[in-house]
């Protein structure tokens, strides 16, 4: 234990040793992963999740509270991928070869829009979505008139140099299904959305293929569908060799 008499405190301005900077024969990429804090942003503070790593460069391990420090630092901003660019900067003037992911849900109406954003060491943007529908079976109901229905997960994965507008994305992403999602339905509206899903009936390929068609620059597409009349999902996805 301790003697307590004979503990000193240490300040900001007092020399301490720095053991990160010893060196190590091999180089490893090391940093900080799930880094919860509030973002300030145009459509109110998102619950934002952070992964941050960057090079050893040789050296026996990365200045982590560094990371921290950039992240709270530009954790407000209009454009979250312009905090993400300032982050970067910041942090490769000491430790290079930086990568950063955000997490988080970006509120569209009453659904949320499942989110991740990756700044590559090259300072391009790799975006991950992810949303929720509805499909209606179209084999059931030709033959029974009526599409077993069930709840569909369609993930689009982008790569791009430019801003993405989030509400663009989720708009989009809803026209694949049969119906997009709503929380609060009375029973008249209860009954239009499942007419409307009806009337749209779609496989899950479907769903892969409409995406597809308002992506055509996405570098992956899947879609799980969670079946309502078996114990097993149906998925598709494309490019068809990354089926999962």
């Amino acid at each position: 234990m301790l003697d307590k008499s004979k503990q000193k405190k240490f300040s900001s301005n007092d020399v301490l040793p720095d053991i990160q900077n010893q060196s190590a024969s091999v180089d490893v990429s090391a940093g900080i992963s799930n880094f919860r804090t509030l973002y300030q942003s145009d459509v109110g503070p998102l619950f934002v999740n952070f992964s941050v790593s960057v090079s050893t460069q040789n050296t026996r391990g990365v200045h982590m509270s560094r990371l921290i420090k950039s992240t709270l630092k530009h954790s407000t901003g209009r454009y979250i991928e312009d905090s993400l660019i300032k982050i970067h900067d910041e942090i490769t003037k000491t430790q290079p070869d930086c990568q950063i992911n955000v997490k988080f849900q970006y509120p569209v109406h009453d659904q949320f829009l499942d989110t991740s954003i990756t700044l590559n060491p090259n300072k391009k943007f790799d975006y991950d979505f992810k949303l929720k529908g509805i499909t209606s079976c179209p084999c059931s109901k030709a033959i029974s008139g009526v599409g077993h229905m069930q709840r569909t997960i369609l993930t689009l994965q982008l790569r791009q140099n430019s801003l993405i507008n989030f509400e663009e994305v989720a708009l989009n992403l809803n026209e694949c299904f049969s119906a997009s999602l709503k929380e609060f339905l009375n029973r008249a509206d209860e009954a239009n959305k499942i007419v409307e899903a009806q009337n749209n009936s779609k496989f899950v390929e479907d769903v892969v293929r409409d995406c597809l068609k308002r992506f055509p620059a996405a570098k992956y597409i899947h879609a799980q569908s969670l079946e309502s009349i078996h114990s097993h999902d149906a998925i598709a996805s494309w490019p068809k060799n990354n089926n999962n």
